[in-house]
């Protein structure tokens, strides 16, 4: 046995040595993405009209962690995918018994014209939202509006077919009313991430 030893320690080093640099590599690639914070901005309070023709504000939810999305219903593209994406860090969330006790988002439309209580209420139904937890604003000033994204660094411009050009941005805002920071939404954020910086931040 020490002979074999003798002669294929070399080996057996490696081998080892191998298993452990891999098993720190998958322990690494195991780890959730965390977010690193930093304090924007102080957010813009509002109140706006939800689909259940309530007045909701920002400020209500004090306390809890935001996430803060800029849309349009009748968006032909980006909208709907990445509102999904926000159903899905939900139900993550919901798993942990955390949405609506550490966090709550807010769907906000800048399209004052089309997108009526009604027409964000059918739209909001394709995404299953806690009622409590996740409100699909409006406001009938589509300037007013537009100015608010602005605060919230989202940039909106109306086309001539009525449609929008926007920043496809999720805000995250924190318990005390603070941007801390802006996603931009594509196809390498995953849900996972959002739900783990929202519950990190939440532990702040």
């Amino acid at each position: 046995m020490s002979t074999f030893l003798s002669k294929h320690w070399f080996k057996l080093v490696t081998v080892v040595l191998l298993a452990i640099i891999i098993a720190l590599i998958v322990n690494q690639l195991n780890k959730p993405e965390i977010t690193k914070f930093t304090v924007n901005q102080e957010a813009t309070d509002f109140t706006l009209e939800n689909i259940d023709g309530r007045q909701v504000s920002l400020q209500e939810t004090d306390g809890k962690v935001r996430i803060v999305y800029f849309f349009f219903s009748f968006c032909p593209d980006v909208c709907p995918p990445t509102t999904f994406k926000l159903s899905q860090v939900q139900e993550i969330l919901q798993k942990k018994n955390a949405f609506g006790t550490k966090a709550a988002f807010y769907s906000v439309s800048f399209d004052s014209e089309r997108d009526t209580r009604e027409r964000l209420n059918e739209f909001a139904s394709y995404y299953n939202p806690d009622p409590e937890s996740w409100f699909f604003l409006r406001g009938d000033d589509e300037e007013a509006m537009k100015d608010l994204a602005y605060q919230y660094k989202i940039g909106v411009q109306k086309d001539k077919n009525g449609n929008f050009m926007h920043s496809n941005v999720f805000v995250l805002v924190d318990k005390q009313g603070n941007i801390r920071h802006f996603y931009l939404v594509d196809d390498d954020l995953t849900p996972e991430r959002i739900a783990n910086d929202i519950l990190a931040l939440s532990n702040e």
